[in-house]
């Protein structure tokens, strides 16, 4: 059986990519791909120059940007990866799209750190028209695109009741303790993502959350609780219980 667990390719791989950020995500995460993909990033800019100096040398990327303005000033670049933490993405968005030069951007998740923030990147790309894509890795997972295949040729017949349950000890990046939330932006948003790629949009969404004593520093959602209500009947349910 045919479980079509590899993600298509685009025709062209040689895009231009200009790389914003030189943390774990970009140097040890996108590049990789990119280079075994044999896609083509061509600039990096970072807040620290070293670090996106150190991430180029490490890539084999030619340009090393002084500043993250002047690689979006730099109208070679034909996509940008942006990796920064969620609260300085909006910024770097809108910058991309006054300039107007480059044809799409490639966002981390959560696209904002609220529904508001999210609706302003989205309008900000639509009104400059730029393709924004959000890197909602986990439906690309092979598994995960094994399950799709199963539920659409109907291999394991209707879909009743899904589950995601997880425990887990992330490593929280530095930028996380000045949120004020963890899981649900940062966790449960790769699972409700699977839960709609596998069966769509639900009718109805239920979540609870509560902090988490073992997380040191404030936040809201240490664990979390949610249920997707779907017309058929159907309820996916998830318990995140990261920390």
């Amino acid at each position: 059986m045919n479980l079509d667990i590899h993600s298509p390719l685009p025709e062209r791989k040689d895009w231009r990519i200009g790389c914003i950020g030189s943390g774990f995500i970009m140097s040890d995460c996108h590049l990789v791909a990119y280079g075994k993909a044999g896609f083509n990033p061509v600039a990096i800019a970072t807040r620290t120059q070293a670090n996106a100096a150190k991430c180029a040398e490490q890539h084999s990327i030619t340009t090393v940007h002084n500043s993250i303005d002047q690689l979006l000033d730099d109208k070679s670049i034909e996509v940008l990866d942006v990796a920064v933490p969620p609260d300085n993405q909006l910024d770097v968005i809108k910058a991309a799209c006054e300039r107007g030069t480059v044809k799409g951007i490639l966002a981390q998740k959560p696209l904002g750190g609220n529904y508001a923030e999210a609706v302003a990147a989205v309008e900000a790309c639509e009104q400059a028209g730029i393709v924004l894509a959000v890197n909602q890795n986990m439906r690309y997972d092979q598994s995960v695109r094994a399950g799709k295949t199963l539920l659409t040729n109907g291999t394991i017949g209707e879909p009743v009741l899904a589950t995601i349950d997880m425990r887990g000890i992330p490593h929280w990046m530095p930028w996380q303790e000045r949120q004020g939330w963890v899981t649900l932006r940062i966790m449960s948003i790769h699972h409700m993502d699977t839960f709609r790629y596998w069966f769509g949009d639900p009718e109805r969404i239920y979540c609870t959350v509560r902090t988490d004593p073992r997380t040191q520093f404030p936040h809201s959602d240490g664990i979390a609780s949610y249920i997707l209500e779907y017309a058929s009947g159907l309820r996916a349910i998830a318990v995140d219980d990261t920390w």
